[in-house]
């Protein structure tokens, strides 16, 4: 899904967050989080409105942005 785990991986790091807590804040496993990430798996479109509503971001910008280059954009693009 074009810069999704990217996506995932900088936005988890820029909040300090390990693997494991944030699979725990969205419910989900670990090891499942991490194929994610990895993109080995494409998550669901609900997990991806709890990671834009986690991160405070469009799906748009989670999926089709690459927001480690245009850290600005994470701050425009707010629910």
């Amino acid at each position: 899904m074009f810069y999704l785990s990217e996506n995932m991986k900088y936005l988890r790091a820029r909040k300090g967050r390990s693997q494991q807590e944030l699979a725990d804040d969205l419910g989900i496993t670990r090891s499942r989080y991490s194929k994610y990430e990895y993109g080995l798996a494409e998550p669901s479109i609900v997990l991806l409105a709890k990671l834009a509503e986690y991160y405070r971001i469009t799906l748009d910008a989670l999926i089709l942005q690459e927001l480690r280059e245009n850290s600005a954009s994470i701050k425009s693009n707010k629910y």
